[in-house]
């Protein structure tokens, strides 16, 4: 019996983050896709806004509520005003005020932990990782390839960037590539636009449908595990920083979950993979079940 890699035992994963938040032309067409998906498949695909805190208003902060309280978002870090560098570690004083107020400033907004961080301009140095490993527990950097989870350093997720395109060829080829290599895609958007062209590398709303579609018909294949970037960096830490306790009782088997990480973060299960089944069983945090 073991922890599988991806929930459900998937064959891989992909991710969401939309940068920045929102910029202006951005509407909530993307929670009707995502709805449309949802009730046209059964797959319910969550993404993660990556927040820049002085980009926010409150129409923008209503929006992610709604999607945040309907389970088709959730929220990270992305700096208080996008303008420092944590490959630049000058003034360290500059970027622990960043990183602990845009911590505490979204938690205090949407009343949830902010556990990962998106450095600004795609970049950060072991100087910076160290920064932000003081305040949470993954950071987004700008590498441009696939994750091996097996050997992956979560302060340095890389990313593929998935630049203004007019078809959904290409985003739908970075979901057969992440079947294909069994890893873990984090597909970086910033958010979708209606324009004909665009220069913050936004997804067009008529590419976003089909390709989370598609996503969601792979998701029902178990090729994939369709997860926020918080969702799979909270399995990682369970699935490598816990131990599995077996014990033969008159019941059945019971296996406990026992973790030293916080309960309150680290809340969503993991799968175990049961020898002689093809089915995988769901587990939390210091849970035990009876098999």
């Amino acid at each position: 019996m073991k922890i599988a890699t991806y929930y459900n035992n998937a064959k891989s994963a992909f991710s969401f983050v939309f940068d920045d938040g929102c910029y202006k032309e951005s509407t909530l067409d993307a929670y009707e896709n995502l709805k449309e998906v949802y009730e046209k498949t059964g797959v319910k695909i969550k993404i993660t806004s990556a927040q820049t805190v002085g980009f926010l208003h409150e129409g923008l902060i209503d929006m992610w509520k709604k999607l945040i309280s309907e389970g088709y978002a959730d929220i990270c870090g992305h700096s208080i005003d996008h303008c420092l560098c944590y490959n630049d570690v000058t003034d360290p004083t500059l970027l622990h005020k960043d990183a602990k107020e845009t911590k505490e400033k979204l938690e205090a907004i949407y009343n949830t932990p902010v556990i990962a961080y998106v450095t600004p301009g795609g970049g950060s140095n072991q100087a910076g990782w160290d920064i932000l490993k003081e305040y949470y527990y993954a950071n987004r950097n700008g590498n441009d390839r696939l994750n091996d989870t097996y050997n992956m350093n979560l302060y340095d997720i890389g990313t593929f960037t998935a630049r203004f395109a007019y078809d959904e060829k290409p985003y739908i080829e970075n979901i057969e590539k992440t079947i294909e290599d069994g890893g873990w895609c984090v597909q970086m958007n910033h958010w979708l636009s209606k324009k004909e062209q665009d220069t913050h590398h936004a997804q067009k709303y008529e590419t976003f449908l089909p390709e989370i579609m598609y996503l969601a018909e792979q998701v029902n294949k178990n090729n994939v595990w369709a997860c926020s970037l918080n969702e799979m960096v909270k399995y990682i830490y369970l699935r490598d920083n816990s131990t599995l306790v077996v014990n033969k009782t008159e019941k059945g088997t019971e296996i406990t979950l026992k973790t030293d990480l916080p309960t309150d973060i680290f809340n969503i299960p993991v799968s175990l993979i049961v020898e002689n089944s093809v089915e995988c069983v769901d587990i939390y945090a210091n849970e035990t079940i009876i098999i």
